[in-house]
């Protein structure tokens, strides 16, 4: 692989990636809006999924470009991956614990002023967004370094590459891996 991209293999690379991500994406949004409509507490439930999201962008992405930069540069090994994961697992713990409290916190403020009775613990505001994006990076973080590795070996930069792809296979995930622990918690 070069060591530097030239403009039109930068958008011949991320191009193609690009579509898979957009497709991914409304794939995602239907399958998420379909779902969520059942639920009594979609009002609350519409507000943690933004967040989610985005807290898995937040933390695939960087987790993507480590793991790509070290196939890169060539320190990719075990114990720098282990560290890339366990550093990715602890940081979504405490976000999503953030998003379970800012969740409660609208519940409390806003929510309240539409619904009258509480329909979701506090102790579920928090434990759901935990439970989802564990069960995400539990299959993004494999799926991620396997395309790195596979994009690396054929020649393509990973950077083009893994990111756009993962967004539409994370979010997918993020919205099923939501809908299980919703399920999961017997949430109303």
């Amino acid at each position: 692989m070069e060591s530097q991209d030239t403009k039109g293999k930068i958008v011949q690379e991320t191009f193609p990636s690009e579509i898979v991500s957009i497709i991914g994406d409304i794939l995602a949004g239907l399958i998420l809006t379909l779902i969520l409509l059942t639920f009594k507490s979609f009002l609350i439930l519409i507000i943690i999924i933004p967040a989610l999201l985005s807290l898995r962008g937040n933390l695939s992405g960087p987790f993507i470009a480590r793991t790509s930069k070290d196939l890169i540069i060539g320190e990719f090994n075990s114990k720098s991956w282990i560290e890339n994961v366990l550093s990715t697992y602890a940081l979504s713990i405490v976000t999503a614990c953030l998003i379970g409290i800012f969740s409660i916190m609208l519940d409390l403020f806003l929510i309240k002023k539409f619904i009258d009775k509480k329909i979701i613990s506090m102790e579920t505001l928090i434990i759901i967004p935990i439970i989802a994006i564990l069960l995400t990076l539990s299959i993004s973080i494999p799926t991620s370094t396997f395309l790195n590795y596979l994009a690396f070996r054929y020649g393509f930069n990973p950077n083009n590459v893994v990111n756009p792809i993962m967004t539409a296979v994370d979010d997918f995930f993020t919205v099923i891996c939501f809908y299980f622990t919703l399920l999961m918690l017997g949430v109303p």
